[in-house]
C-alpha cells in the first residue's frame, strides 16, 4: 500500500536496479505517474518527468491503447495479470512480445488508487540473464502458423529437437508450456481483431485457430476475464 500516488516514485525506484525492467505506474484516469528509465526510454523521452501525466493515447495507436484500456479496467477492479503475453510498443515505431503483469495499487484505506506493471521482452535479450535464444525458432514458427492446427509435435520437429527438450525449454524461459503460448499467441491476435475488425467473433474464433465460438469464448473470457463482445464494447461488463 501507498500513502498516495505522489509517493509511488519512491516506492517503485528500487525497480532500476532490476535488469531489464520495463515499470510503470498509472492513476485511475490512466495518467502515468511513474515509468522506469526503460520504460520511458522505449517512448523516446529523455527523462521520467516527460512521461508524467501523459496517457496510452499519447504514446501509443488507438487499437493497442483499447487493449490496454481493458486490462486497466480489470485491475482497477482488484484483479490481477500475471505474465501475459503482450504485442506492445518496444520503441517509438516498432512493437515486439512482452510478458506483463500488472496488479492494483492500494491506499491505506484499501481502495484501488492506480495501477501498476511490468514487462519484460522475449523478442530479443536486454541482459545476458534474459536470453531467449532457445525459444526463437519455435517462437517464430507459432507466430506464422498459430491459426492452423499445429501440434507440439510440429513444433518440436520444426526445431530439430525432441517434444520433451521443447517444453524444458518453455518452462525454463516463459513458465509455461507450448500449447499454453500457443493459446495465448491466439487470443492476442484475436483480441486485436475484436478492436481493430467489425468481424463477428465466430469468424475471428475460426481465424486464430479455435475449433468454435464456444471454445473461443470461454477461452478469452477466462484469460482477459471478460467476453469478446464486452471487449470489443470497451472493456466492462454488463
Amino acid at each position: 500500500m501507498v500513502r498516495d500516488l505522489a509517493s509511488v516514485h519512491q516506492s517503485l525506484a528500487v525497480l532500476e536496479l532490476i535488469p531489464g525492467t520495463h515499470a510503470w505506474a498509472k492513476d485511475r484516469e490512466g495518467r502515468f505517474v511513474f515509468g522506469s528509465r526503460l520504460f520511458f526510454e522505449r517512448f523516446g523521452f529523455a527523462s521520467m518527468e516527460a512521461l508524467l501525466g501523459k496517457t496510452d493515447y499519447d504514446l501509443a495507436p488507438a487499437e493497442m491503447v483499447q487493449s490496454y484500456r481493458v486490462d486497466d479496467e480489470l485491475v482497477l477492479g482488484g484483479g490481477v495479470i500475471t505474465d501475459r503475453l503482450e504485442l506492445i510498443l518496444s520503441g517509438p515505431e516498432t512493437v515486439g512480445w512482452f510478458l506483463t503483469s500488472k496488479w492494483p495499487i492500494y491506499d491505506p484505506q484499501g481502495q484501488v488508487i492506480g495501477t501498476f506493471g511490468i514487462s519484460r521482452s522475449i523478442d530479443e535479450s536486454e541482459t545476458s540473464a534474459l536470453s531467449y535464444q532457445d525459444l526463437r525458432v519455435p517462437i517464430n514458427y507459432i507466430g506464422e502458423h498459430f491459426a492452423s492446427n499445429i501440434s507440439v509435435a510440429a513444433i518440436a520437429s520444426a526445431c530439430n529437437i525432441s517434444v520433451s527438450a521443447l517444453e524444458r525449454r518453455f518452462r525454463k524461459h516463459l513458465k509455461k508450456t507450448p500449447r499454453q503460448y500457443i493459446n495465448e499467441v491466439r487470443l492476442e491476435h484475436a483480441r486485436s481483431l475484436l478492436l481493430k475488425t467489425r468481424k463477428s467473433v465466430g469468424t475471428i474464433a475460426l481465424e486464430t485457430g479455435f475449433s468454435d465460438h464456444s471454445h473461443f469464448t470461454r477461452a478469452f473470457t477466462k484469460y482477459f476475464g471478460l467476453s469478446p463482445r464486452d471487449a470489443r464494447r470497451g472493456g466492462s461488463a454488463e
